[in-house]
């Protein structure tokens, strides 16, 4: 309960910020986009121990160092969010290996954190957890869509398509008629898959669709990792 709780509001945050601070009509910058996939690349490097620094409440000079944290984070968060652009668009392993870590081990240093330090340092720790985390997972499904966008292209030629029209051009293309996809099942799909590999194998068929046999399994890919 609590996480789904935690989930929607950082959605709706997101949100928000994405309407305040995202450029609509978005033309690239060089020197901008380069330095926010820097900072993006670096988040996970400098939003944990931030939040460590943050508790100790240190001060120079009578000036608090938690307010320069404060408005580096958040210049940081902003600039990630206001020029998110194709340079971030890279699978960045080293940062997803640790978050992986950070989420296996997220209960522990929860109940570490709230026993020797706050329940608020804990509870902020889950917060930049799940910020982190959706972070570097978006930028894994944003891959996911565009190797799709890609290969869908490769079968069905350029144009502005829904995901509904994706999804119903693979169906349309493995089984041959129109169906809801809501009605197949797992097995259904490896059947039907079955069925068609045998008509359209290059050593079989000899028809004027030569890249059949490709599509077709595509299709088949596509399906079997859509319907659960």
């Amino acid at each position: 309960m609590i996480k789904k709780i935690i989930q929607i509001f950082l959605a709706i945050l997101l949100f928000t910020i994405k309407k305040i601070f995202v450029r609509e009509n978005r033309v690239p910058h060089k020197i901008m986009d380069n330095i926010s996939n820097k900072l993006h690349s670096i988040f996970i490097f400098t939003s944990f121990p931030a939040l460590y620094l943050l508790w100790f409440d240190i001060y120079i000079n009578l000036f608090s160092l938690n307010t320069a944290i404060y408005i580096l984070l958040f210049f940081q968060f902003v600039m990630i969010i206001r020029y998110f652009n194709p340079l971030m668009l890279k699978e960045k392993k080293l940062q997803i290996g640790i978050i992986e870590k950070i989420k296996k081990l997220s209960l522990l240093i929860f109940i570490f954190n709230w026993i020797f330090l706050s329940f608020g340092l804990a509870f902020s720790f889950i917060i930049i957890t799940f910020l982190n985390n959706g972070f570097y997972l978006f930028i894994i499904n944003q891959i996911k869509k565009q190797k799709e966008q890609e290969e869908f292209k490769k079968q069905f030629g350029d144009g502005d398509f829904s995901k509904e029209d994706i999804v119903k051009r693979h169906i349309l293309n493995l089984f041959e008629s129109d169906l809801n996809v809501e009605q197949l099942t797992r097995g259904e799909i490896k059947k039907q898959y079955r069925i068609m590999a045998k008509k359209y194998h290059p050593d079989v068929y000899k028809g004027d669709e030569k890249n059949k046999f490709t599509s077709i399994n595509s299709s088949y890919k596509f399906l079997i990792d859509l319907v659960k």
